[in-house]
């Protein structure tokens, strides 16, 4: 077993005692970290007892958003997993509810994610953020001056991020590889063969978490690598 699907499998372990035989929806966009995150998974799922099912949300933002789904239901269907696709125009959902776009592409995510829970009787969702995405999470909530609460970032086993929905109030956000970076997942990706799909907007400066991304982070690096090792 990997250092990858250690990390996992010891992340997964108090969710799997909780919710022993429930399935488990995992949330896969077909980038490095969710498809790392779910090869990880059917790894492990006949040592863990997990039955997995795949939701893909095509947001609906990029010409190549239909392509992602359409290679993101083959690959489940090549290797025999269950795969709920869903479509959100998330730019008219931000434009409805005045949301920014970020923040209408994550309200919609995890309603879809929630739904599809709802459907097959799972009680919780694993998705593929990893400690990468917990040191973005944990500058911009600096920089949006967020309390001691903010600063403590993502937890591995959460409550659902939606509170305000009490359909899914018992419903849990699993993070299994919140201890993995990122070019764990990517390198990951590569050993076993699969090739992540690219999002150009991940590369789009106009989103706040790319700036954090694409600037902040690397300059705090170069001035310091213990700093972004210790978020």
């Amino acid at each position: 077993m990997n250092a990858v699907q250690g990390a996992v499998r010891v992340a997964l372990r108090p969710a799997i005692a909780r919710g022993a035989g429930a399935p488990l929806v995992v949330g896969v966009s077909g980038g490095a970290d969710s498809l790392c995150l779910l090869h990880a998974l059917r790894s492990l799922s006949p040592a863990l007892g997990l039955t997995l099912h795949v939701a893909h949300l095509d947001h609906g933002l990029r010409v190549a958003s239909a392509d992602d789904a359409a290679w993101v239901r083959a690959l489940c269907a090549e290797w025999g997993l269950p795969c709920t696709p869903g479509r959100c125009a998330v730019r008219s959902l931000a434009e409805r509810e005045r949301l920014s776009l970020e923040e209408a592409a994550r309200q919609a995510r995890y309603r879809f994610l929630a739904e599809v829970a709802q459907q097959i009787g799972a009680r919780a969702v694993a998705v593929g953020h990893t400690a990468d995405d917990q040191a973005e999470t944990v500058l911009l909530h600096l920089i949006r001056g967020a309390g001691l609460e903010g600063l403590a970032g993502m937890a591995p086993d959460a409550p659902w991020p939606l509170p305000e929905e009490p359909a899914n109030v018992s419903l849990r956000v699993l993070r299994p590889l919140l201890a993995v970076a990122r070019a764990d997942t990517e390198a990951y990706c590569a050993t076993v063969g699969l090739p992540p799909r690219q999002d150009e907007s991940n590369r789009n400066p106009a989103f706040a978490r790319n700036r954090v991304r694409l600037e902040l982070l690397p300059l705090l690096r170069e001035l310091n690598p213990a700093i972004t090792a210790a978020l």
